[in-house]
């Protein structure tokens, strides 16, 4: 008779401000707190490693946040008994390959399985399967292309390629028992799936992967059941800080897969971030959490509702979004917010925004255009 297996998903981890003395000490129960009852009740245990691991490391040039930790940073997911951890993020590469391979060092020696980067695109693509209790489980995980991307001569991460990699999730499917896909990718602080965002879940599913969960976007967002499997659009954050005004960058839930015999059961349990660590949510932050997803599940499969979302967010964003696909920096970004777009206005015209509208939605003008800022950025 088989064994009850259980899988737990951690999401996004990163040491912040105010976590990275835990890090440093690795005092795990300081950090993780009662949370640790649940991760220690798994079988599989992973995360997604928002960060790489490297002491010292020189910083990429990029837009954003660079993210990094030291090599003995690795101790708290050890003590904690992580598996694997999957390194496809956008943030894996914030210290060049030297992060990445460091990182990839770092887990080996310290027996944690990786997956969704490598010394190059191939290693990168690979999957990992764990075999326990009797069944085969595989890990697959995928992000979306910044400044992160693994090539045929370069480590990185693993980019989802819609030529092939759903080929690829087929072929891994017929060698495991249950298929798990992490997806690290669509838009911050959005609840609801784009609809293209949709479209690649979906067809992840259709190609073979059992349950399939986007991370990256730092809010709870909701799921849809789909075929024969589960997609959860937004797993919020596991350890990435408190922040005290944004209560959505404090929630995040933690995956619950069991599997007995033939019966397949999948549970969130929610988290929340504090000035002292993450904790459980006690029972009314957890049903408002639950009913708030419920009600966005009920609008999942509803094309007009998201597309009607999505717009109503994109024209909340503008004035953020703007300045940045012009290469305009902090200071610039932060007046045209304060005075609601009135100065992409003045050094935009429409009949600018007309041309840059068609570089950009074009794919042979889009490739043109990445070729020659990739060349340039190279010079």
């Amino acid at each position: 008779m088989e064994r009850k297996l259980s899988i737990t998903i951690c999401g996004d981890i990163c040491p912040t401000k105010d976590t990275q003395e835990y890090f440093n000490s690795g005092e795990v129960d300081k950090l993780f707190n009662n949370t640790i009852e649940v991760l220690n009740k798994s079988d599989i245990l992973i995360a997604n490693l928002e960060f790489p691991l490297i002491t010292g490391g020189k910083d990429v040039i990029k837009t954003g946040p660079v993210l990094k930790g030291d090599d003995h940073f690795i101790d708290v997911f050890t003590k904690m008994g992580f598996n694997a951890l999957s390194l496809a993020n956008n943030h894996i590469k914030d210290c060049g390959e030297e992060g990445v391979l460091n990182t990839l060092k770092i887990c080996k020696e310290s027996n944690i399985l990786t997956f969704g980067a490598g010394v190059n695109e191939t290693e990168a693509k690979k999957p990992v399967i764990i075999e326990n209790n009797g069944k085969k489980i595989g890990f697959i995980s995928y992000a979306e292309h910044e400044f992160n991307a693994a090539y045929s001569n370069e480590a990185g991460a693993n980019i989802l390629d819609v030529y092939s990699d759903f080929d690829l999730i087929k072929k891994v499917k017929k060698e495991v028992d249950y298929l798990i896909v992490l997806y690290h990718g669509g838009i911050e602080y959005f609840a609801y799936p784009s609809l293209l965002l949709q479209k690649k879940c979906r067809k992840l599913i259709e190609s073979g992967a059992d349950f399939v969960t986007c991370q990256h976007s730092h809010v709870i967002g909701t799921e849809e059941d789909y075929l024969h499997g589960k997609i959860l659009y937004g797993q919020g954050n596991t350890v990435f800080g408190y922040r005290p005004n944004s209560s959505t960058w404090n929630e995040g839930l933690i995956v619950n897969i069991t599997m007995e015999e033939d019966a397949i059961s999948i549970n969130y349990t929610p988290i929340k971030a504090t000035e002292q660590g993450v904790f459980l949510m006690n029972e009314v932050e957890k049903e408002n959490v639950f009913s708030k997803m419920n009600q966005r599940k009920l609008m999942v499969t509803n094309t007009a509702f998201l597309k009607e979302k999505w717009v109503a967010f994109c024209d909340e964003n503008k004035s953020l979004y703007l300045p940045l696909i012009l290469g305009k920096g902090r200071v610039f970004n932060k007046l045209n917010r304060i005075f609601k777009n009135k100065l992409i206005r003045i050094f935009h015209s429409k009949k600018k925004a007309i041309i840059t509208q068609n570089i950009i939605r074009c794919e042979s003008h889009n490739e043109v255009i990445c070729t020659i800022y990739n060349n340039y950025i190279k010079e």
